[in-house]
């Protein structure tokens, strides 16, 4: 359509809207154009790129119980390492972010505790750590220390919670990677194991570092459980996320 003007012949583009007439300069018409390209060409580059779209999402951990490392077969050579054996089934587990919560009623009237990554072994449970003592230490099986690790024990026991390949008493089987992805293995280590008696069962005992106060004996708490399917365990992450739970037994003992 075409509108008059007195002198001169203006060109318009007409839009017809619920019987008004409106004007719009086609200058603006190619901007809106232009526009409305730039829009779909960042949407499509955005999907080529990963931008936009679904996102690969981190696997969660699929962990389950192994059993229960005894350490090894003789007492006084000290052969072996002591604590609770998990493989990851699928996804990833991050060492770091873990928690294992314990629990029991039947030893020295019952109680719970909890070890996380950043737990360190008490040094008076294996040989060669501060406070031992080898006269006690030959009534439990433990973990090796001294000249039989292959590295110092105090970086050794750094930490409670290990990947491994194996479990040969010189510790050339832990590894220091804290990502374990599906078919590694790892340890939560234990302080002591003591095997049944006529009077009592299988029993593993622990330690934590919970108190900020000075001096090792007002710092580290200990604890034990017993191992006849009265023992709780619940590993989860820090979030609360629970890979697997169970009662420990006698038959849980390799």
């Amino acid at each position: 359509m075409v509108g008059k003007t007195v002198g001169k012949t203006v060109n318009k583009t007409v839009i017809k809207n619920f019987g008004k007439t409106e004007a719009v300069s086609p200058v603006v018409g190619v901007m809106l154009m232009l526009v409305v390209t730039i829009v779909i060409a960042a949407v499509v580059s955005g999907f080529g790129t990963g931008m936009i779209g679904e996102k690969t999402a981190k696997l969660p951990g699929q962990v389950s119980f192994h059993g229960i490392a005894s350490g090894g077969t003789d007492k006084v050579l000290d052969d072996g390492f002591v604590g609770l054996l998990f493989d990851v089934d699928g996804g990833s587990v991050d060492l770091e972010d873990l928690k294992l919560y314990i629990s029991g009623s039947d030893f020295g009237g019952g109680g719970e505790a909890y070890l996380t990554y950043n737990d360190a072994l008490w040094g008076k449970y294996y040989l060669g750590g501060e406070g031992s003592n080898k006269n006690q230490l030959k009534t439990q099986f433990n973990n090796p220390g001294g000249e039989v690790l292959a590295s110092d024990p105090t970086d050794f026991y750094s930490s409670v919670m290990k990947k491994y390949t194996n479990l040969n008493p010189d510790g050339s089987g832990m590894s220091k990677d804290t990502i374990l992805t599906a078919g590694d293995k790892f340890i939560i280590f234990m302080c002591y194991y003591t095997p049944a008696t006529a009077t009592g069962p299988d029993t593993l005992g622990f330690g934590m570092h919970r108190n900020s106060g000075t001096g090792a004996s007002s710092a580290w708490q200990s604890g034990a459980m017993y191992a006849n399917g009265d023992g709780h365990y619940i590993l989860s992450d820090n979030g609360g996320t629970v890979y697997c739970e169970g009662y420990l037994k006698a038959t849980d003992v390799l």
